[in-house]
């Protein structure tokens, strides 16, 4: 922004009173939004001075005008997924994937399609396979990245071999120019572009500009632009030179990184889904043999070539979501090459493998081939593949796998000599990383492993881009192959094209944009390559006490910094992760917003009161701390721990709620509720006990609390068993809070499954797991519950027996949180006892025999700690003994109850849209003939309370189906 227009102290007050009384959107300004998109996927950070929302072009229009009278930059913002730093700015974030993501206009006989700039790819894809149409640019973060930011960045993906970029698909743009006009940007012959270029106005400017530039430098811009399918790096005026036969300008905004206008609308090109496709992955014991086969793999035609080297496939190890996709893997490769072929049938495309494959072993490539003919097997590939973004930096530490040099490009037939060369760079700087690739167009995803916060770490990372430039260049390659210029390669800009083009660049970007407000330093007049840095030498990693165990990130601080801003948590479609963001689409309410505000209260940058700072309860108030992002987030940002934490401290510096006492105290509650039953039952449905509780506790009078049993689980338990002596025992059946003295039915049907394969059960003391304490931040209490829990298991555990749990987030609890709320000697004998613990599922499915004949169809609905820890495989085997059972497993994320999150009036709303995302509309679409299944105490009652559906357990139905 230049120094004549930047905003005041006095001028910022002013323009936020203008945008207030005219923007119908939303207006933030606040420390805590500002933190919230200070960052995206890069390795820069630059505090915005505060966020738009728009509901509209006229508020995007009246944002433009306003924040260039007051000298203020604009950066839109789709995903903030970008990184190389597009996505921030220092003045006025547009963030578009809130309201703007709508589509406009599809017209399925012209294979077209209009949408606004928010609109997500993987939703828009999910709309348009009805139709058997796509916009084919799959790129990794296809499931949160915007349209918008995609023109903006010229993006494109795994098949661009066949496919191309962005711009490939761009016919028309709706954009508003700096002085407020908006325009269409279409197709014109000469009688219509000598129009234009005739208008005395900035849309005119921009015509005379664009034809006189690409005019004057043709000869250089045919000598220095790369001849490479993958540059996405500076402008695109080669679109324009006098060689063109067409004219269309729009095809200058696309990849000009939101520098010269700002995208209202895009008409889209689409084309047909592929009919059939079959993917073989060939595995390497050298990388450099994987990129001297490329060559070879591309005479073949394939839809895409890609690589994924050992450190990416290393970084699954232990990571439930990921691990599994493993399978496909013999040995150890040192790289893998997934090559796809797609056509109209499966047989031909098997023909093309079988060819493939021969011409490999002939020329001793590859040491083994795996195939995946169905689309299921291939679905998984591709999703470990599309992880690996993530997984690169997922380390625990400050030396992290970073982007910066990842998106060079070079023909592919130079691949091999290229990748040797990079590699030696990287031997002499000493730094390892991690490989992952476009090899079908020569496109690199190489991230060094580089520590940041010191400056040996930072002078590392400049001198490495630095070579790394020099040799791209060597090779004719490109900088930018697809993931833009941004703030880490505009500062090569000029290295790369020439002085000469980059004068024509900057005089471009005047004439668009003459007082800079459009997401300035980006492309052009960029600042120096290590400024801006989200850490950095002076970046201060503070420790702080806490009650529950980070060592394992090295400290809360850096439990909060494994965010690496790639945005898995924005994603609307699958897994759980992140319920709440999925209901309300606010950056605040995904796992990496909340992150991001932990991390700079923690560093000291919001205040000095830390983690009890007030300003945080708004962002992690909406955390279900369901845990998905524990396994779904590639980098395992542990969101329910640090709410915990949060809680905890923030309760001792500011009191405690007197609701939270009472839901955490819930124990208590259950245990009295059941020997008062059924006056008790009476007592908390009577209609004047529920409008009293929504009173006095914000309990939302609208639920109905679950019932208590009149005996629990452990009276009926001992009354049938008065003699069992625990030293003859095979196997232990832990006795949950909710299963003991609310539905102690599952219970008995676990033990009634254990005996009939010849177990002798144990019913361990009653000891309560500690979960309510846990969600609700009281951590000195439930670290005496998990300290009391761990020395009544520990001498089962001991004996080798296996633990098992009917309720997931008591499992949960024990499995997971204990070993982190404890210390020295109980830290390790809880890691013992959570070694022996299992669900019953997982117990089940190995051991129960075939079943007898049941339901046709089970609708299964996981626990989002079930699915976290373990995941519902087990479950969905074990449920597949029935004969003949269809088991339909909805994709349905969060049910929206958690624990006592639902009950509270302020949630009931929010609570009921998770729900009715998917799983709700599922249960009540069922035929009379489908059986509902959810092993969760919370997700069965709050299908219950929904559908007047009432789910069973895996338990009730596997014991009414013994054999």
């Amino acid at each position: 922004m230049n120094t004549k227009h930047r905003a005041t102290e006095q001028h910022l007050p002013k323009l936020i009173a203008k945008l207030r009384e005219e923007i119908t959107g939303e207006i933030r300004f606040d420390d805590v939004s500002r933190s919230l998109y200070s960052t995206d996927a890069s390795v820069y950070e630059i505090l915005p001075a505060g966020i738009v929302i728009p509901r509209s072009r006229t508020d995007v229009v009246r944002t433009v005008v306003r924040c260039r009278e007051h000298g203020m930059s604009i950066t839109a913002r789709g995903g903030g997924t970008s990184q190389a730093g597009q996505a921030i700015g220092a003045g006025v974030q547009l963030d578009f994937s809130k309201y703007m993501n709508r589509i406009l206009e599809f017209e399925p006989d012209a294979r077209t399609v209009t949408v606004e700039p928010g609109i997500v790819l993987d939703e828009l894809n999910a709309f348009l396979k009805q139709d058997g149409l796509q916009l084919p640019l799959d790129i990794s973060t296809s499931n949160r990245a915007t349209i918008g930011g995609m023109i903006s960045n010229n993006s494109s993906g795994t098949r661009s071999v066949v496919y191309g970029k962005t711009l490939d698909y761009v016919e028309e743009l709706v954009v508003v120019l700096a002085d407020g006009r908006v325009v269409e940007m279409r197709p014109l012959d000469d009688e219509a572009l000598t129009a234009k270029c005739e208008r005395s106005d900035l849309e005119g400017e921009c015509y005379r500009a664009t034809r006189k530039l690409a005019t004057d430098h043709s000869d250089e811009i045919e000598k220095r632009y790369p001849k490479i399918l993958r540059r996405v790096g500076g402008y695109n005026l080669d679109e324009f030179v006098p060689s063109r036969s067409s004219w269309n300008l729009s095809r200058l905004l696309v990849g000009a990184e939101g520098t010269l206008g700002v995208i209202l609308e895009a008409k889209l090109r689409l084309v047909n889904l592929p009919k059939a496709r079959v993917v073989c992955a060939v595995q390497f014991r050298d990388l450099l043999d994987a990129m001297h086969a490329t060559p070879a793999i591309l005479s073949h035609k394939p839809s895409a070539v890609e690589l994924v080297d050992r450190f990416i496939l290393d970084t699954t190890q232990g990571k439930p979501e990921f691990e599994p996709l493993r399978d496909f893997i013999v040995g150890n490769p040192a790289a893998v090459l997934l090559v796809e072929f797609f056509g109209d049938d499966r047989a031909s495309l098997e023909t093309r493998l079988d060819t493939l494959e021969t011409d490999l072993r002939e020329r001793a490539l590859g040491y083994h081939i795996h195939r995946a003919i169905e689309p299921a097997s291939q679905e998984r590939i591709w999703k470990l593949r599309k992880a690996a973004l993530g997984l690169s930096m997922s380390q625990s530490g400050d030396a992290k796998a970073i982007s910066f040099v990842e998106d060079s490009a070079v023909a592919p037939e130079r691949l091999h000599d290229y990748i040797e060369r990079f590699m030696a760079i990287l031997s002499e700087e000493n730094t390892p990383a991690g490989f992952y690739a476009h090899a079908s167009v020569g496109l690199l995803h190489i991230r060094p492993v580089v520590n940041m916060k010191t400056a040996a770490g930072v002078e590392k990372f400049r001198c490495i881009a630095e070579r790394v430039s020099d040799l791209v260049i060597e090779f004719g390659g490109a900088l930018s192959g697809e993931h833009g210029d941004g703030l880490v390669r505009a500062p090569f800009q000029e290295k790369m094209f020439g002085a000469q083009l980059y004068g024509a660049f900057r005089e471009l970007k005047r004439a668009f944009d003459p007082d800079g407000v459009f997401n300035p330093g980006k492309i052009v007049n960029a600042a120096p390559l290590t400024a801006n840095l989200r850490f950095g030498p002076d970046y201060e990693t503070r420790e702080h006490k806490t009650t529950f165990d980070f060592s394992d990130f090295g400290g809360i601080l850096r439990a909060a910094e494994q965010c690496g801003g790639v945005g898995a948590c924005r994603k609307t479609l699958t897994g759980t992760m992140c319920p709440s963001y999925m209901a309300t689409r606010e950056e605040t309410d995904s796992t990496r917003g909340r992150a991001n505000v932990l991390r700079r209260a923690l560093a000291g940058e919001l205040g000095p009161a830390g983690l009890a700072d007030s300003k945080l309860h708004p962002v992690l108030r909406l955390c279900l701390e369901c845990k998905a992002c524990k396994t779904e987030c590639p980098t395992g940002v542990d969101m329910a721990r640090l709410k915990s934490e949060f809680l905890h401290q923030h309760q001792q510096q500011n009191g405690t709620p007197w609701r939270s006492q009472v839901l955490a105290g819930i124990e208590c509650t259950a245990r009295w509720g059941s020997r008062c039953a059924p006056l008790s039952n009476w007592l908390v449905q009577n209609r004047l006990t529920r409008w009293v509780t929504e009173k006095l506790l914000g309990l939302d009078r609208r639920r109905t609390q679950p019932h208590f049993a009149r005996r629990s689980f452990l009276t009926q338990w001992h009354r049938r068993h008065p003699q069992h002596k625990p030293s003859t025992s095979d196997i232990a059946l832990f006795a949950d809070t909710f299963t003991n003295y609310y539905e102690p039915e599952h219970a008995l049907a676990a033990a009634a499954c254990c005996e009939h394969v010849g177990k002798k059960v144990i019913v361990p003391d009653r000891v309560c797991c500690g979960r309510p304490l846990i969600s609700k931040g009281f951590l000195d209490q439930a670290r005496a519950q998990a300290k009391a829990t761990t020395q009544t298991l520990l001498p089962l555990a001991e004996r080798g027996l296996l633990i098992l749990f009917c309720e997931p987030s008591c499992y949960s609890a024990v499995r997971d949180d204990h070993p982190h709320l404890l210390r020295g000697e109980l830290k390790e004998n809880a890691k013992k006892v959570a070694a022996a613990c299992v669900t019953f599922e997982e117990w089940a499915a190995a051991e129960i025999p075939k079943l007898t004949p049941g339901p046709r169809t089970v609708l299964l609905h996981g626990h989002c700690h079930q699915k976290a820890l373990v995941g519902t495989a087990p479950t969905v085997e074990l449920l597949r003994k029935i004969p003949n059972c269809k088991v339909r497993e909805v994709d349905s994320g969060c049910c929206g109850l958690a624990g006592s999150f639902g009950y509270e009036r302020e949630n009931y709303d929010l609570s009921a849209k998770i729900g009715e995302r998917k799983l709700l509309p599922a249960v009540r679409g069922k035929d009379s003939e489908t059986l509902v299944v959810a092993p969760g105490f919370s997700c069965r009652h709050q299908i219950s309370h929904f559908t007047d559906v009432k789910p069973v357990s895996p338990a009730q139905l596997v014991a009414e189906h013994l054999r």
